[in-house]
């Protein structure tokens, strides 16, 4: 069972949070992953920093504030699936923090606005990730299982 509660805010964003520590159905799951962008990430739950970059590029590494650090708190991120914020804790691959933020980092281009974009590219794809649900095999598939 889904709870879903909306809580229209003063300035008219509607923020969804969904109340469930059960994984959605397929359908319900990949309707979701469909519909969602980085434009549907709300800045105020995401923090973003810069610091110097490493490796090659000559003085600009040296001058230049590249690299880029992007944290979302799980604990405020209600839009997300419950279940899908426990996924997200416990991802090997994505790095946590003691607060219980997701860090993102990108130094892949000497552009701060590009590695900006590749942090919420890696977002959305890992929040998409932590979402999706496998798909249930049909009848004609479990009865070919049962007769090998």
């Amino acid at each position: 069972m889904v709870l879903l509660i909306s809580k229209r805010l003063s300035f008219s964003i509607t923020i969804k949070r969904y109340v469930s520590s059960k994984p959605w159905s397929y359908e319900q799951a990949n309707a979701w992953i469909e519909s969602f962008n980085k434009q549907k990430i709300p800045k105020e739950h995401t923090t973003v920093t810069f610091s110097r970059s490493s490796g090659p590029g000559g003085q600009n590494v040296n001058k230049v504030n590249t690299k880029v650090d992007l944290r979302l708190s799980l604990s405020k991120a209600t839009w997300i699936p419950e279940y899908a914020r426990d996924a997200l804790r416990s991802l090997p691959h994505v790095k946590k923090s003691k607060d219980d933020e997701v860090i993102i980092t990108s130094d892949k281009t000497r552009s701060q606005s590009k590695n900006v974009q590749d942090c919420y590219d890696k977002l959305v794809t890992t929040i998409k990730q932590a979402v999706a649900v496998p798909k249930e095999p049909d009848e004609a598939t479990l009865r070919r299982v049962k007769q090998l």
